[in-house]
C-alpha cells in the first residue's frame, strides 16, 4: 500500500495541473461551474467588485477504488451423489460450522469488503467512489483489515493439515452414520500452497474521469454523454446516502410504535446503535455539495446522539418511545423528500 500515496498525489497533481494550464481571457463568459456574485460600488467610477465561488468537480471531491478478492471456496462437487440425485450438482459442504481456520479466513476477507461498501458510495459494478477528504483514514482503515486477513490465512496454510485431518474426521462420523464412505475423501481438499493462491486482495486507486482528461478531440455529443454519467454518479451517490441512513430509521419507527409489553416491543441497543453507525459513516462519504443533504446528516446525528445514552428510558417509558418514533419518522419524510 505505499504507492497507494504516490497515486493519490498524482491524482492531486493531475487536477492541479488541469486547473493551472486553463486561464480564462478577460472576454470570456464566466465558465459553468461558477456561481459569480455582483455588487456595484457606490464610490466613484470604480469596476464592479466580482467574486466568485467555485463549486467543486467530482474528480476533486472523490477518488474511485476497486478492491478485488480471491478466497478459497469450501465446497466440492459430489459425483457419486450427483449421479444418484439425476437432477443437478450435489456439493458437499467441506469445513462445515464457524470454528475453524477456513471460515476465520473467509470471515477477515469479508470484513475487507464489508469496510469498503461502508465507506464508500457506488460507482459502476465493482468500483465504488471514495470522498476524498477521507482517503487516508480510508486507506489506513483498509490495510489494518488486509493485514488481519492475510495473517489469518498464513495461519490457515501454517496449520492446514490439522484442519485438514479434523474435517476428514467429521465426514468420515457423517458417513458411516449414512452408510455414504465416499462422502470423506482426501483428495477433495487442495494443498496447503494451492489453498494459500487461492486467496488474495487487490486494490487500485484511480481518479474520476472528467470531460477534459482527453488528449485527442471529442465530439460534443461524447462530451456531454461523459458529463451526463458524471451527473448520474453524484446523483446516485447522494440517493445512496440518504437510503442508507432512511432503511436503519424506518426499521426503528416500527419497532418503537410497538406498544410496550406487546409481541415484538423488545427494544435492543442495536435499534439506536445502528443508526449512530449510518450517521457517522454517511456523514464521512457523502460528496454532494447540496447543503440540505448535510443538513439532514447533521440532524441524524444529532438526534440519535441524545437517544443514544437514554437506551433505558426508550427500553420502558412509552411516552419517550413515542415521541422518538415521531422524531425519526419525521425525519425520515423530511430525507424522502430528497431522494
Amino acid at each position: 500500500m505505499s504507492t497507494v500515496a504516490d497515486r493519490l498525489r498524482a491524482v492531486l497533481a493531475q487536477i492541479d495541473e488541469q486547473v493551472t494550464q486553463q486561464p480564462q481571457p478577460a472576454n470570456d463568459p464566466v465558465p459553468a461551474d461558477t456561481l459569480t456574485v455582483s455588487s456595484a460600488v457606490e464610490m466613484g467610477p470604480a469596476p464592479t467588485v466580482r467574486s466568485t465561488v467555485k463549486l467543486k468537480g467530482l474528480d476533486e471531491k472523490a477518488v474511485l477504488v476497486q478492491v478485488k478478492r480471491r478466497m478459497y471456496s469450501p465446497y466440492k462437487l459430489d459425483e457419486a451423489e450427483s449421479r444418484a440425485y439425476g437432477a443437478g450438482n450435489v456439493n458437499k459442504h467441506l469445513f462445515e460450522g464457524r470454528n475453524n481456520r477456513v471460515k476465520e479466513a473467509i470471515s477477515k476477507y469479508t470484513e475487507v469488503y464489508t469496510f469498503v461498501k461502508d465507506n464508500t458510495v457506488p460507482w459502476t459494478t465493482g468500483v465504488d467512489m471514495l470522498n476524498i477528504a477521507h482517503y487516508f483514514d480510508f486507506t489506513t482503515g483498509l490495510r489494518r483489515l488486509i493485514d488481519a486477513a492475510e495473517d489469518a490465512v498464513n495461519d490457515l496454510v501454517a496449520h492446514w493439515d490439522l484442519e485438514v485431518a479434523a474435517d476428514l474426521a467429521r465426514l468420515t462420523q457423517i458417513a458411516h452414520a449414512k452408510g455414504k464412505p465416499s462422502l470423506a475423501d482426501p483428495n477433495d481438499y487442495p494443498t496447503a500452497d494451492e489453498v494459500r493462491a487461492r486467496f488474495g486482495i487487490e486494490v487500485r486507486y484511480m481518479p474520476v474521469p472528467t470531460t477534459g482528461d482527453f488528449r485527442v478531440g471529442i465530439s460534443d455529443e461524447d462530451k456531454a454523454s461523459l458529463q451526463k454519467q458524471l451527473d448520474d454518479a453524484e446523483a446516485n451517490a447522494t440517493k445512496h446516502v440518504l437510503n442508507q441512513m432512511i432503511e436503519p430509521m424506518r426499521r426503528a419507527v416500527e419497532k418503537l410504535t410497538v406498544p410496550v409489553g406487546d409481541e415484538g416491543s423488545i427494544f435492543r441497543d442495536s435499534l439506536i446503535d445502528n443508526m449512530v453507525d449510518v450517521a457517522e459513516r454517511m456523514n464521512r462519504v457523502n460528496i454532494s455539495d447540496d447543503p440540505k443533504v448535510q443538513a439532514r446528516i447533521d440532524d441524524l446525528r444529532s438526534l440519535v446522539g441524545t437517544y443514544a445514552n437514554n437506551k433505558d428510558v426508550l427500553r420502558h417509558n412509552p411516552t419517550v418511545r413515542s415521541k422518538a418514533a415521531q422524531q425519526i419518522n419525521d425525519l425520515v419524510s423530511r430525507m424522502a423528500g430528497l431522494v
